[in-house]
């Protein structure tokens, strides 16, 4: 992957795109900027949270760092960094720019590089908000309450742990399904997910198991297929994809729990039933 952003670099050089300067002897904040974002290209998420500055440090954790990173899309392979606006202060200097990876993601930034222990560290990085009109800091956790905090930096549940929540959560489900009543259901999920809907709403939603009586309790004995790996995002919510091998047809599921101390409580239910 290196030797592809180094080939962006070059033609960004050609374009005269200011940044991407690749020299494996430079030591400049883009230099810096663009070895900090191929490692989280690559995945190598401890080596671009330890190369970073004191302060950026300070103000994440590494578990959320690599989930926002993941969030972003920066982690699907960076292929280049074009900054196209560099402000210099005495000690600082700020890039604005963006991200390109492999997938096709773009993401605008707006990075702060200051010189820490001799070398040119990223000290904060800002991307514009879902409404675009201010700059977000989405790695700090600066703010955040403490059940964010307790949810984000907590370790994946083990593969039992994830089964068990997989088959409580559905087998609750289905039994408001069998009874056409969510209202126990509706008290047993996160306090989190209730802020957001009423029994109704989630009864109407699932109004069509109900009509086409659909029954989930095979999986009782049955070990779910996860697809996907199961993560927690930097939203501190954890999600899992996957699904039952039930006759005729599968049961599929995305699963998303909020972590309320001290259990994770389901905080978004998506069921399908098809081949």
């Amino acid at each position: 992957m290196k030797h592809l952003l180094r080939l962006a670099c070059l033609l960004a050089a050609l374009l005269g795109l200011a940044g991407c300067d690749d020299s494996p002897y430079s030591d400049s904040p883009s230099h810096a900027a663009n070895e900090f974002f191929l490692e989280i290209g690559e995945s190598h998420f401890q080596k671009a949270f330890d190369s970073a500055a004191f302060n950026f440090q300070a103000r994440t954790t590494f578990q959320n760092f690599q989930a926002t990173a993941r969030d972003l899309g920066l982690s699907a392979g960076t292929v280049a960094c074009n900054w196209i606006k560099e402000e210099r202060k005495e000690k600082e200097v700020k890039l604005t720019g963006e991200v390109m990876a492999a997938n096709g993601t773009r993401v605008p930034v707006i990075l702060t590089v200051i010189k820490e222990r001799g070398s040119w560290r990223v000290f904060s990085l800002h991307t514009p908000s879902d409404s675009g009109r201010k700059e977000e800091d989405r790695f700090s956790l600066v703010g955040k309450g403490a059940s964010f905090n307790q949810a984000v930096n907590r370790e994946l549940p083990s593969d039992k742990a994830l089964q068990k929540l997989v088959v409580e959560s559905l087998l609750g489900f289905n039994t408001a399904v069998q009874k056409r009543s969510f209202g126990e259901f509706y008290s047993s999920v996160s306090l989190a997910w209730q802020e957001q809907l009423t029994v109704s709403q989630l009864k109407r939603a699932f109004q069509p198991f109900i009509d086409a009586n659909i029954d989930l309790s095979p999986i009782r004995n049955m070990e779910a297929v996860f697809d996907v790996p199961a993560e927690i995002n930097a939203d501190g919510i954890l999600i899992l994809h996957g699904h039952y091998n039930t006759a005729p047809n599968r049961t599929f599921f995305t699963l998303r729990y909020f972590y309320e101390f001290p259990f994770w409580k389901l905080y978004g239910l998506e069921v399908q039933i098809h081949g």
